[in-house]
């Protein structure tokens, strides 16, 4: 009787969450071919088409999306299986590095439920704007960094992909022939690069009103009704609305990808656990 590999199934759930091979083979960390052979291989275990080729993205069949609810309920009970005799011998330091933003979004659960999981595993973490933060990656001074990808550069898994609005206070009212008053992060910080290059190409004066070094300024700044921001739909905080670009006369400002890069050093079974936790709060947050 055949039987179904944990391992195919743990990959092809991966392929199905990321909606494409390549970015399946970013996050697990393994060549894009590698993955094609595993998918192979696990339909003809099952003896069905599993997923559509000829496209960019992933297109689950019909028997494809019927073996993923059985897949994800296998791995589900492989994990809690495994977590009885795991959880309570991952030990040792995870050095992370997160920009202000992004904690203030999504660090508090993964804090909480981390530490009750794995409570031998202590965490250092580091609030740092992302280009820091790649520098300290390549320093060997952090394992692990959630941050904005760089442009040009593709070596980190990519968690979401957002598109930037334009924020503002609730009763804040444009002041038309002005330039915009803006809060930004300090130099080097992405947000920064795409607002300023954004109304640079646009010819729309500005002026930098507030430079912050963490999120509770630039909230302060919004909040005050002195400035606005620019920022993802998971970032926006109460009480902020999102401007309307044609009607404010501001230029659109694409996406900003958030993206989960490892130090160059070897991947400890504590870092490895506590980017799964990460994966799945950055990836889940609406």
């Amino acid at each position: 009787m055949r039987q179904l590999d944990l391992s195919l199934l743990h990959s092809f759930r991966t392929i199905a969450e990321c909606g494409s091979l390549a970015q399946a083979a970013l996050r697990l960390h393994k060549t894009q071919a590698a993955i094609s052979i595993q998918l192979k291989k696990l339909e003809d275990q099952v003896g069905k088409r599993l997923l559509e080729r000829g496209n960019q993205q992933a297109q689950l069949t019909a028997d494809g999306e019927l073996l993923l609810q059985y897949a994800r309920r296998l791995l589900a009970l492989s994990d809690e299986a495994m977590a009885l005799f795991v959880e309570e011998a991952v030990s040792g330091t995870v050095r992370f590095g997160i920009p202000d933003d992004y904690a203030s979004a999504f660090l508090p659960p993964v804090l909480r439920q981390f530490t009750e999981r794995y409570p031998k595993v202590r965490l250092k973490i580091r609030n740092d704007i992302s280009q820091h933060l790649f520098s300290a990656l390549e320093q060997g001074e952090l394992d692990i960094a959630l941050v904005t990808l760089r442009a040009g550069d593709g070596a980190g898994e990519i968690l979401r992909c957002d598109p930037l609005h334009w924020v503002a206070a609730a009763d804040y009212q444009a002041q038309p022939g002005l330039p915009v008053p803006l809060a930004l992060y300090p130099h080097g910080c992405g947000y920064r690069r795409q607002i300023l290059s954004a109304l640079g190409d646009s010819q729309r004066d500005y002026e930098i009103a507030f430079e912050c070094t963490g999120v509770t300024g630039v909230q302060l700044a919004v909040d005050s009704g002195l400035a606005i921001a620019a920022t993802s739909a998971a970032l926006i905080q109460p009480g902020w609305r999102i401007l309307d670009g044609e009607s404010a006369a501001l230029p659109a400002l694409g996406s900003v990808t958030i993206e989960l890069r490892f130090g160059a050093h070897e991947i400890s079974p504590a870092t490895r656990c506590f980017a799964d936790e990460l994966r799945r709060v950055v990836m889940d947050k609406h």
